[in-house]
């Protein structure tokens, strides 16, 4: 069944004389013979800054349709949906927040594999250009380290906070099944790994706050008795003014008008460039706890994903190098160095060079 547009809406970012105005309409697609919804990705457009609804929209389809959007981004959608290989069995948004600086959104991705497991996946792009704002934009390595411990601990006091009011319940009150022991056991080791930044990987900003999410406790099998599902952090930004970075400020700061760009990273940004003397390609890779690269890059005249693996733990992301899977035949290698504010380096495969440049 073919999908369609539908939902206009304006979404008028006012506040300040150059904010970003856009609208946002729903790509959207029906299960066959059926009214329900399976696929809705929102697909922006501007007429005062088009590069900005460009690069949200690239950085969507990327992240959840894996493939650029082409001309005709309904088609992408449909090609996507009828994909024998289409592990994605229901995609969803909603616009969380709006101001004239920034834009939150909330995917909705519902994958299935041997077992169908549903997720949230917060979003937030800066107006000012369409990047995605990390949390490398936001705060110091240092800063972002004491974030994670702070969050791992919200989680174990949220946790002992209901297994202590299951134990403080009557006999009568304690659910057939689910005595206090059994909430004690049940999420015992939940939120005690302290390697790693596992806890800060899924953020977004808000009105006054940052808010951190984390799935639930529970595999598959025994998600029926987790009581608590999913995880969420608050931290009001006024707490954390002081540690954000210049750019982080001016994000949360309503006074301050002036722009402040973040610093130099290709973590999480739909970066566009050149392969060769004039191909034109894109490049999406995102830091998973704060280790390694997941991505691609992508011909624009193509679309399709190359998936792209590497470090992104490097000091100051002056320089990077990304790979293709090993299982390639033929394996592509890019180096990336950081000169005069630009990405640029070799891309390399089969003996073969060619420059790279991404602005």
């Amino acid at each position: 069944m073919k999908g369609y547009l539908s939902g206009v809406a304006l979404l008028l970012l006012s506040g300040y004389a150059s904010a970003t105005q856009l609208e946002i309409e729903s790509l959207e697609y029906r299960y066959p013979a059926s009214t329900e919804m399976q696929y809705r990705v929102p697909w922006f457009t501007s007429t005062d800054n088009p590069q900005v609804a460009k690069r949200i929209n690239d950085y969507i389809f990327t992240s959840f349709i894996n493939q650029l959007p082409g001309n005709n981004p309904q088609a992408t959608v449909n090609q996507f949906a009828k994909s024998e290989m289409n592990p994605t069995a229901n995609l969803d948004y909603t616009v969380e927040y709006r101001d004239a600086k920034m834009l939150t959104l909330n995917m909705f991705v519902e994958g299935c594999g041997a077992y169908c497991e549903s997720y949230n996946v917060p979003i937030s792009f800066d107006l000012a250009n369409g990047a995605t704002i990390t949390l490398n934009d936001l705060f110091s390595r240092s800063t972002m380290t004491e974030l994670n411990t702070r969050i791992r601990k919200d989680i174990r006091s949220q946790i002992d906070t209901f297994v202590a009011a299951q134990k403080s319940q009557k006999p009568e009150q304690i659910k057939e099944d689910s005595g206090d022991s059994g909430f004690a056991e049940f999420y015992a080791s939940c939120a005690t790994y302290t390697d790693g930044m596992y806890y800060i990987d899924k953020f977004s900003l808000q009105k006054d706050h940052l808010a951190f999410l984390n799935g639930r406790c529970s595999n598959h099998a025994n998600r029926a008795g987790d009581e608590l599902g999913d995880f969420t952090t608050k931290i009001p930004t006024i707490e954390l003014h002081n540690q954000l970075t210049p750019y982080g400020q001016y994000l949360t700061t309503a006074k301050r008008t002036t722009p402040v760009s973040p610093a130099p990273g290709i973590d999480g940004k739909v970066m566009y460039g050149t392969l060769g003397k004039s191909m034109r390609i894109v490049l999406k890779v995102d830091c998973k706890y704060g280790d390694f690269f997941e991505g691609a890059y992508f011909y624009q005249k193509f679309g399709a994903p190359i998936e792209l693996n590497g470090k992104c733990d490097t000091a100051d992301n002056q320089h990077y190098v990304l790979k293709t899977s090993a299982a390639e035949q033929s394996e592509e290698k890019i180096t990336l160095e950081l000169k005069d504010g630009v990405y640029q380096g070799v891309w390399e495969s089969n003996g073969k060079k060619l420059p790279i440049r991404f602005e």
